[in-house]
């Protein structure tokens, strides 16, 4: 068995961002010292190598792609997973680099790493930036007990009982709720959050993360009724929360607050 290893290539957020200012300098020298990828889109990948400073011709690198359409045509994935064993047994070490964030984390993946494991050969996860992580670091919701579900369903109906259903488990013991979706679809997530969610759960919507329009906002679902904005077209990752005990932490707080603004008026 050689020395070479799937290397888990962490990507900045924003991909106009400077990679210098988004990703740990090791994950940088890595990234230049590998010849062998596997990426979602080959066009983006070459272009984020370059960002990067690729010190090699861009089109000597070597790249398959793997992506949620070819991981589901199984001549394609196992196409993919042969050449990546082929080229780790060669003693090439080969870096699966995500469009965004963490490889295999709310993205394809799994079954090459898996393949990887199964064959005796090294994997290794560099630290980089996860929107996921990030949101949940801003939220002021529960960082102890959460659950990550991934995409709802699509569908108006199905998604709104599957809210309902999230916020049940979420009253039953306090634990966060994190999930995406596809862009074009937040405005329709916005509605049904509104229109479905009792008026005292938390919702934490963070959009655009690791770029000059990030936005994070936490409310309760009753002030959400009475704020407008919308993440529109931006990558969004929402965390829904039922919590008594920040719910009366905070009243209280911003009842405190407002007080000291009454007592300001009053004797200033």
């Amino acid at each position: 068995m050689t020395s070479s290893a799937l290397i888990l290539l962490p990507t900045a957020l924003d991909p106009d961002s400077d990679p210098e200012q988004s990703l740990p300098g090791p994950v940088l020298a890595q990234l230049r010292s590998l010849t062998h990828f596997v990426v979602e889109d080959a066009k983006s990948a070459r272009a984020w190598l370059k960002r990067c400073a690729w010190p090699q011709p861009l089109p000597q690198a070597l790249m398959q792609v793997w992506n949620e359409h070819t991981a589901q045509v199984t001549a394609q994935s196992d196409a993919v997973i042969k050449q990546v064993l082929d080229w780790l047994e060669a003693g090439h070490s080969v870096g699966l680099l995500s469009e965004a964030g963490l490889p295999a984390i709310a993205d394809p993946g799994q079954a090459l790493i898996a393949a990887v494991h199964a064959n005796g050969y090294v994997v290794r996860p560099l630290v980089g930036p996860s929107s996921i992580m990030l949101a949940l670091m801003a939220s002021g919701l529960n960082g102890q007990h959460f659950e990550f579900k991934g995409y709802l369903p699509a569908a108006s109906d199905a998604r709104e009982a599957s809210l309902r259903s999230l916020e049940h488990s979420s009253r039953q013991d306090g634990r966060s709720i994190i999930f995406i979706e596809t862009p074009y679809r937040n405005d329709a997530m916005m509605a049904s959050l509104r229109a479905v969610l009792s008026d005292e759960t938390w919702m934490c919507v963070a959009s655009a993360l690791g770029s000059p329009k990030e936005r994070i906002y936490a409310k309760t679902i009753a002030q959400w009724k009475q704020f407008a904005w919308s993440p529109g077209r931006d990558p969004a990752v929402f965390i829904l929360a039922c919590n008594k005990a920040k719910e009366s932490r905070l009243t209280k707080a911003v009842g405190g607050r407002h007080d000291l603004k009454a007592h300001r008026r009053k004797h200033f």
